[in-house]
Order: structure tokens, then sequence, then C-alpha cells
């Protein structure tokens, strides 16, 4: 995961050249799921919200449109607290007869809303049982944001690694100090602002991301002014502030962003710190600038600071601005705004306004949130969807299909009535356009769908990101879309606040499916938030000429992994972790490696509540 062939990862991501999709050999059997004789019994490893949607999902190995006899179980005294007939939905066409490993293929839902009464449960089927939930008021905020805080704090650059850091050697002469931040994966030691910066549309934003996400979701949890937040609220927050400080360290004076720390790994599995480098590339808009100065413009509100105090923040926010305003379109790669512009810029321009209460930033942002409420679009039977350029073309993103909403939202803060009024009718469309996308078909899991187009034009919608898309021909860029999923349970959260009724109600539970299927709700019964639920396989790295892989990528408590994929180049069939018998060495990346980006929305969703 990063901004340049040159840049990448020699290891992990050499595999890549010249590939296009996990096709596995011709002459390997997939790899079998064997879940015996009971039917897998699919829960949420963490639990549920008592007045919440409670999807749970049935998997078999035959079909039957029988309905399915479930009990739900004290897990403290084993006593039957609730029973109830599971629907049958059937399978899922795009996975059928393309998985791997294979799972059960047929599905029914549960649907436990009704049992509101705080506990421990387990849900059992013909046998099978699903894995312990609680029922219980903030179980996400109780359940899992201690791991979440505390995996950011074990993904901070320290050690060897940020001593060598305060000191990197600069192409023209002298050294810069890029200490702080966090590492961008478990298997990147780098610390990056984006990456696929030479894409048009596919930017995927981290350090950025995280510092901003990490102030708003303090401020959610401060809204709500609950006791039980107080410990984690002070957490969250000194992970803002130490997200803050990296940025202001990365700032040029006069400019943007630098871009990006590297750590190559080599072959032989040495991480050697003092072959770091900087790259002084600046960032523009979409490639992490806009999502850096609304971090800092809010960060520098609160009356306290890290390293540097909150009007050095400010200071480095209001000056980058200015530089990409001025600059933004000549460091583009195609030299063209698109969404993705408008989105980061909005952002920017909207906390600005908020901190400094400034005429000019009010009206870019009034500017950048009526182009972006300008984007949506339809094509065919496809109504109201977000359109990445100055056409039709379709906006999906690996890791950050929520932000459009997001930002909207977050500009409504500002915005004059006239305009709010415009914003909330136009979030109501491009998220009915979700809702609908995700119900066009049957969709047990209720997993977020897509209108996607392919490098060839194809435009079509699926459930997974196609391995495809991306324009290189030396990089085929795809991997779970944990931090997509949880980024748009955030807007849907974000957006059931300002609506009433049925489509509010349809926004929480679509919310709760993607939170779902990342804690267990996902045909492979794995819980991918690390310390909850059922284990995840070893991510394994192979030097090489080894046949013996090496764990030594740890993964820390609170991390969420990329997830599960298409397995197909077109991103139909389902894959996760097929192995290196199946897939060749150095592929699980894919899916195993923990990236900064999901447990940062999953923390924002869960701080909205």
């Amino acid at each position: 995961m990063s901004e340049s062939a040159s840049e990448q990862s020699p290891t992990r991501r050499r595999f890549l050249l010249g590939t296009a999709a996990v096709a596995g050999s011709a002459a390997l059997p997939a790899p079998s799921f064997d879940a015996g004789p009971k039917p897998l019994v699919l829960a949420n490893n963490v639990g549920y919200e008592p007045t919440a949607s409670k999807r749970v999902v049935i998997a078999a190995a035959r079909a039957s449109t029988a309905p399915k006899a479930y009990q739900v179980v004290d897990n403290a005294t084993g006593r039957t607290v609730s029973r109830g007939l599971a629907k049958y939905v059937g399978p899922v066409k795009d996975w059928l007869a393309d998985q791997v490993p294979a799972v059960p293929s047929y599905y029914w839902v549960a649907d436990l809303t009704s049992l509101t009464r705080a506990g421990q449960y387990v849900v059992t089927v013909e046998g099978g049982s699903s894995q312990p939930f609680w029922i219980e008021p903030n179980v996400l905020e109780r359940r899992t944001m201690s791991h979440l805080v505390h995996y950011f704090k074990d993904s901070r650059s320290s050690g060897q690694y940020d001593k060598a850091d305060r000191a990197l050697p600069l192409k023209s002469g002298g050294t810069f100090d890029a200490s702080g931040g966090w590492y961008d994966a478990a298997a990147d030691w780098g610390k990056h602002f984006t990456q696929l910066s030479n894409l048009s549309y596919f930017n995927t934003l981290s350090i950025p991301l995280t510092a901003w996400a990490l102030a708003a979701s303090y401020d959610q949890l401060a809204r709500r002014d609950n006791t039980d937040l107080v410990a984690v609220q002070g957490w969250i927050q000194d992970e803002a502030l130490f997200g803050a400080d990296y940025l202001t360290r990365v700032h040029t004076r006069g400019g943007s962003f630098y871009s990006s720390v590297s750590q190559p790994e080599a072959d032989d599995l040495g991480a050697d710190p003092t072959k770091r480098s900087l790259s002084t590339r600046q960032v523009d808009f979409r490639e992490g600038g806009g999502l850096a100065i609304a971090a800092l413009a809010r960060s520098s509100t609160y009356p306290v600071s890290g390293d540097h105090s909150s009007a050095e923040y400010l200071a480095a926010a209001e000056d980058a601005f200015a530089f990409l305003l001025a600059n933004n379109v000549s460091l583009l790669n195609d030299g063209k705004e698109n969404i993705l512009d408008d989105f980061n810029a909005l952002l920017a321009a909207t906390e600005l306004f908020k901190a400094t209460k400034k005429d000019a930033y009010r009206t870019a942002a009034d500017a950048r949130a009526a182009s972006l409420c300008a984007r949506l679009v339809s094509w065919q039977g496809y109504r109201d969807y977000w359109r990445a350029d100055d056409a039709d073309r379709p906006f999906f993103h690996p890791s950050d299909a929520g932000l459009p909403v997001v930002s909207l939202l977050t500009y409504l803060d500002i915005a004059g009535a006239e305009t709010r009024a415009k914003v909330l009718d136009v979030v109501r469309r491009a998220m009915q356009f979700e809702l609908n996308v995700t119900a066009e078909v049957p969709n047990p899991f209720g997993y977020a769908r897509q209108l996607v187009q392919d490098n060839k034009g194809t435009r079509y919608s699926g459930y997974f990101f196609p391995h495809n898309v991306t324009p290189r021909t030396d990089d085929a860029w795809w991997q779970g879309e944990n931090a997509r999923l949880a980024s748009l349970a955030s807007a849907a959260r974000l957006a059931a606040g300002f609506y009433t009724g049925t489509f509010a109600a349809d926004l929480r539970a679509y919310a709760q499916d993607q939170l779902n299927w990342i804690v267990g709700v996902n045909p492979f019964d794995v819980c991918m938030l690390e310390g909850t639920g059922r284990d995840q396989p070893l991510y394994l790295e192979y030097a090489d000429g080894q046949q013996v892989g090496s764990w030594r990528w740890l993964r820390s408590a609170g991390g969420i992994v990329n997830g599960i994929t298409g397995k197909s180049e077109d991103g139909r069939g389902i894959a996760w972790d097929p192995g290196a018998a199946f897939t060749g060495p150095n592929t699980d990346w894919r899916w195993l490696e923990q990236w900064l980006p999901h447990s940062t929305w999953f923390l924002y969703a869960a701080s909205i509540g």
C-alpha cells in the first residue's frame, strides 16, 4: 500500500507485477470450508444495541425453502429465552460457483430485533451454535473502543524507526524531522498520507483521515455527555493531537505536506531503520491535503494541544489551504479536479471556518458543497449515484466511499438554512441509492453493494471492488473492503440523526449490517477485529526460497484486517485468505493485513452511536 511503484514493498508486492487477479492454479483444488452436518450460525461476535436491528444469518450446504427454527439461549443460565423461524433468502448468485475457500451457500436470516433484554446470548439451529454476543446499550463503545484506541497507540512510530525519522536526509542537503505519526499497516512501517497517488479516483487516505476522524470521534462522544465514555474520550483526544503534531511537522511552509516516509522490506526479512526515506512530493487535496487541513483546524479548537501549540496547528492548516487553493490542479496526476477534490476540500474549508470564522473559508466551503451536490446523476435504472468525473462515471472507492456524505453532513454546521435543506435532500437521495443498490438482489448479509466501472468502461453493480479497475499496467491493487464498509456505516449512522421514520431506521439497519460483517456475520464465520470473537488465520511472510512462512507481522488487538474480497477479476465470487498453496506466497496481505483506515472508520462509526 504505497504511493508509487518505486516505494512499494519489494517483497509483499513484487507478486503484483503483471498480475490482475487471484486466479489460483487450475491444477489446485480450492481449499474446502467444511462446516460438517451442522449449519453455521453467524452472529455479530461483539453484540447488538437493545433497540437496534439484529440480523443473524444461518448458512447450510443444502438448499431448502422451509424456514429454520432457531432458539436464543442465555449464555449464563443455558435457558432458552426466545424462539423463532429464520426466513430462507437463498444463495448469493455472484458467489455460488466461485468461492475460495468453499462455504455453505444457502442462507436464512433470523431477525432478533424484538429481543431487547440485556445479557449475553447464543443462537442455536439444528445443533449449530453462534459465537456468544451481548445485547446491551453502547455495546460497541463498551466492548471495542479500548482495543480500537490502543491499536492506534500500538501503531505509533516509535523506537529506532522514530529516532531515524527525526533526521531523515534531504536530497537538497540537510535533514528533516518527520517523527511521529502512525505506521500504515501491519507489514508497512512506512507513514503515508495516501496510496494510489498516481490514480484519479482511488486515493485511499491514511494518516490525515485518522487524525481527523479521531478528533471527530472525540467530539461525537463529548456531545453525548456520558460519564462511561470519559476515559476513552481522553485517550481518543490524545491520539488526535498526536496525529496533529505529525501533520504540523510534515507541513512545509508556503506549501502543502510531504507525502510519506517509506520503510523498505528486505527479502531476508530484515527491516533496517537506517533505510527509511522521506518523500518530499507535496500532496494535493485528494491525496490527503484536505483531510490534513481539516484535522489541524479541528485540533486547533481544543483547550489542550500536543507537542505543538494550537496556534501552530491552525497556522499550518491556513498556510496549506492557501497553497492548495492556488496550486491544487497543478499537483494532480491528471490535471483535473474530481469528486475526491470536492469532498476533501469541503472538509478543509468547513473546519477552517469553524476554527476561524473567516468568511473566505465559508465561501470556499459553499462552493465545494455546491459542486458536490451537483454530482448526483442517474444511469439506466440507477438513480442518484455520485458521479466521480464531469460525465457519469460512478464514484466507488476501496476505503472511503462514505466520505462524500460525511463531508456534507459536517458542512451542515456552517450552512445557511436554504443550503441546509438542499444538502439534506442530496444526502437523502444519495443514501437511498446505497439502500437500493444493496437491496437490488437477494442479499442475506445486507452487504453494501456498489455500482462500479472497470478499466474497459464496462459498468455494473456488484458486491466487491473489481481487480481490473486500475489503469496501471504494473499493478493490480485490490484488497478487502472493511474500511469501505465502515465508512458507509459512518455515513449512514451520521445521516440517520438528520431524518425520522422509516428512512432513518433503514439507515441504521444498513449501518449495522456493515459493522456486523466485519465482526462475524459473514460466510467465513470470522471476526476481523483482532482480540474479539472468533480468531483469524495467521498472517505469514515468506522470504525468498522459504517454504515455511514467518509470522513476524504481528497484529494488534483493535486492528481490523483488510477483509473478504471478490475472487474473480470483475470482483465477483468471494475469497478469504485462500493460503499460499492456492495463491502463492506473500499474497495474504490482501485479506489478513491490518491497515490504519479500517479501525479509523470503525471507531468513528462506533462513536456516532
